[in-house]
C-alpha cells in the first residue's frame, strides 16, 4: 500500500532543508509508528514480521520530498522551501489492517526535518490511500531516490554502479530476502526469467549521510536511474511496494512506474 502525505511547511524554525535528510525521514516514520503502543503491536502482530538469519526487513520505502516550490543553496548545503506545501510517498508491503492504522497514526502530526544547524516543520494535512500500481511480467520504472547495492571485500564495503555485472543477482537476491520476510517462507516460484535492464544512458550517482553531524556519521552511494523489470508478480509487487536494493527504509530504492513522453 502506498500512502501520498500532504505537507504544510511551518516556518517556525526556518525553511533551509539540508540535502541529506532522507535519514531523518526514517526517524520520522518510526517515531510516529510507535507512538500508538497499542495500535503498533497490533499492526505489527497482524503482519506476522520474521526475523531471518538475524537480518531485519522494515518492509517500507519513502519518496524523497517534492516541495511546491524551492531553490537549491549551494554554500550550505540546503534547499530553500519558498513554496507552503509539499508532498511525501510512504510505501508499507503488508497489507493486513494497514489502511486502517496509517490513517489514522499519520493524520494530523506535526514533525521536523533536518539537522541541529537547519530544520523545517511540517503539518500533515491530508493522508490519501494510492491506487494499486497495474502489474505486468515486464514493465519500466524510476527510481524516485536512489538504489543502493552493495557488497563486501573484507572491511570495505563496495557501493555497485547498476552497469556492475552482478546488479541484476543483487537486486533479484533483495526482493527475495524481503518476500521470505514478509511471508515467513522463501519465495517457491521460478525465477529463470528475471531480467533487469538499465535504460538510462548516465545513471545519476548521490551520496547521502546519514546521521549527519554525529559519531554515527557514515555515507551511502546509491543511483538514479530508469529501468526495465521482468520477474513473477509476487516479486513485482514487493519491488513496487517495498522498493528494490539496500537501505529501503533509510530513503534508499523507492520506484514508481515510468511514465513516458
Amino acid at each position: 500500500m502506498r500512502f501520498r502525505l500532504a505537507l504544510k511547511v511551518d516556518r517556525a524554525q526556518g525553511d533551509l532543508l539540508p540535502l541529506s535528510y532522507q535519514y531523518e525521514q526514517s526517524a520520522v516514520i518510526y517515531k510516529i509508528l510507535s507512538r500508538s503502543d497499542r495500535d503498533y503491536s497490533s499492526w505489527l502482530h497482524d503482519n506476522g514480521f520474521k526475523l531471518e538469519r538475524g537480518k531485519r526487513f522494515k518492509l517500507f520505502c519513502y519518496s524523497r520530498l517534492i516541495p511546491d516550490r524551492y531553490r537549491i543553496v549551494p554554500k550550505a548545503g540546503c534547499m530553500n522551501l519558498i513554496g507552503d506545501g509539499a508532498e511525501w510517498t510512504i510505501g508499507f508491503l503488508p497489507e493486513k489492517s494497514t489502511e486502517h492504522f496509517v490513517r489514522g497514526i499519520f493524520a494530523d502530526q506535526h514533525f521536523t526535518l533536518g539537522n541541529r544547524d537547519y530544520r523545517v516543520d511540517f503539518h500533515v494535512t491530508h493522508v490519501e490511500l494510492l491506487p494499486s500500481v497495474p502489474l505486468e511480467p515486464t514493465m519500466e520504472w524510476e527510481a524516485q531516490s536512489p538504489v543502493c547495492v552493495k557488497e563486501h571485500a573484507g572491511d570495505r564495503t563496495i557501493f555497485l554502479s547498476p552497469e556492475a555485472p552482478n546488479y541484476a543477482e543483487a537486486i533479484l537476491q533483495g526482493l527475495l530476502s524481503r518476500y521470505e520476510s514478509l511471508h515467513g517462507h522463501p519465495f517457491a516460484g521460478n525465477t529463470s526469467g528475471f531480467r533487469f535492464e538499465l535504460l538510462s544512458p548516465q545513471p545519476k550517482s548521490a551520496l547521502i549521510t546519514i546521521k549527519a553531524g554525529t559519531p554515527q556519521q557514515t555515507r551511502i552511494r546509491g543511483y538514479r536511474y530508469r529501468f526495465r523489470l521482468t520477474a513473477p508478480a509476487e516479486l513485482m509487487h514487493i519491488a513496487s511496494e517495498g522498493g528494490i536494493g539496500e537501505e529501503c527504509s533509510q530513503g534508499f530504492g523507492y520506484v514508481e512506474p515510468l511514465i513516458k513522453d
